[in-house]
Order: C-alpha cells, then structure tokens, then sequence
C-alpha cells in the first residue's frame, strides 16, 4: 500500500502507468520503484500549472490514499536508493541544468539582436 504524495513528477497525469520511488518499510525502508497503473483506486493526479520555465513537459502533483501495488507490478532489478532513483538523478540533473543554461543564452541573444535593431529618438537603444 502506498500513502503519500509527490510533486514535480514528468507527465505524470497523462502516463499509463506512473514509477512511484518509495520507502519498502516491509523490506527496511529500502527506496523501491513501484508502477502504478493509471485509474487505481486512492492514486489521483493533478497538473501543475503557472510554471515559469519548462513548460513542454506536463508536471503532476500526485496524492496516494491506500493504493495497492501487486508485488508484479514492483520493478524488481531497482531495489535500492543506488540501483534506482540515484542513477535516475545522475543522468537527468545535468541535462536539465544545461538546458537553461541554453534558454538563457537564447534570451540574451535575443534581446542583444532587439537592442541593436530598436530606433529610439533617432538611434539605436543600443549604444555599440
């Protein structure tokens, strides 16, 4: 049975099936992955909305209430914090980090070109 909730998660309201990272307390609190199958009973999604940034990707808050996940639909070769969510955060974080760093290059560029090309009282805004 899974309890709780979790925000941020990446096109979690309109997935088939959801990957829940969460303590096993039957198996020592290990962090396991659990697949959660749209429309199970106590499992309720909802967008996130008025995002600043990213907004291509559809982000979930997600509420569980006594959801239960059959020990088949547990992803077995991730049983811990290491195998799973580590390696998860590991590839992802820095992908997410240079693409803003892209967006905001972009946004300079951008407004560069619009102050070169700006004619306020006769001339450029930009003064080079």
């Amino acid at each position: 049975m899974l309890n709780g909730r979790k925000r941020w998660i990446g096109n979690g309201t309109f997935a088939d099936y959801v990957c829940i990272w969460a303590k096993n307390l039957n198996e020592g609190g290990k962090i396991q992955c659990f697949l959660v199958k749209k429309g199970t009973k106590g499992f309720k999604t909802s967008k996130i909305e008025k995002k600043l940034s990213l907004r291509i990707a559809q982000n979930a808050d997600i509420e569980m209430t006594d959801v239960f996940v059959p020990d088949d639909e547990r992803m077995e070769l991730a049983k811990d914090f290491a195998s799973g969510t580590k390696e998860v955060l590991l590839h992802s974080r820095i992908f997410v980090a240079w693409m803003a760093t892209g967006m905001a290059a972009g946004a300079c560029e951008a407004a560069m070109k619009y102050c070169k090309e700006r004619i306020q009282f006769k001339r450029p805004i930009a003064g080079f």
